[in-house]
């Protein structure tokens, strides 16, 4: 489970319309642009599915530049891509801000092998790691990996390959060669266990 409380500022890419929950709620939905800087290589554009319960559909017209503050989660998909869904909660018309992601990651997953704690520049430990969060679309499953960084050099006891983990922190997501790269500076990490039915 990756799930972020971000503000998003792109440009609308698929004009808003009215649609209806299986329960017979209206939604606005459409598609919004985001150009993510890149570390190296060109920057990449995601395309970011947005549902809003409060917004005005006429005014959300392709090319408009919006910014919204909203959950966005992240799921993996076929052919290492992944799905972006925001739930609006504010929506800014003609926004002076530029085009990015910003916010906070809750995320649930399972550690990857290499648990490190390098030294900085300065001298100072540190602990890094990669993990993922895996989603099943029809019969697959498809995994987001997100590389994470605290400024401690603590090494909890459940930090170990295969371990879970729930952890929230900063968002960061910048493009490598035309990849999108996902990580986040730890806030708050803490083993996940899940609860019995």
């Amino acid at each position: 489970m990756i799930k972020c409380n971000v503000k998003v500022c792109g440009i609308v890419n698929r004009a808003a319309c009215v649609r209806q929950t299986s329960d017979g709620k209206s939604f606005v939905a459409f598609g919004l642009s985001v150009t993510v800087p890149a570390t190296k290589g060109d920057a990449v554009t995601l395309n970011i599915s947005v549902a809003a319960d409060k917004a005005d559909a006429a005014s959300l017209t392709e090319g408009r530049r919006v910014a919204i503050d909203g959950v966005l989660r992240i799921k993996g998909a076929p052919e290492k891509r992944q799905y972006f869904n925001l739930s609006a909660e504010t929506i800014e018309l003609d926004p002076v801000a530029e085009s990015g992601i910003g916010g906070e990651m809750e995320f649930r997953g399972t550690l990857c092998k290499d648990i490190v704690t390098p030294t900085d520049k300065k001298g100072n430990r540190f602990l890094r790691f990669s993990a993922y969060s895996t989603d099943k679309i029809g019969d697959e499953f498809y995994s987001v990996f997100v590389r994470f960084v605290r400024f401690s050099e603590a090494m909890e006891p459940f930090l170990v390959p295969k371990g879970k983990i729930e952890t929230k922190g900063e968002l960061r997501i910048t493009s490598f060669n035309g990849n999108l790269d996902f990580s986040c500076k730890i806030a708050e990490l803490s083993e996940y266990k899940k609860l019995p039915f």
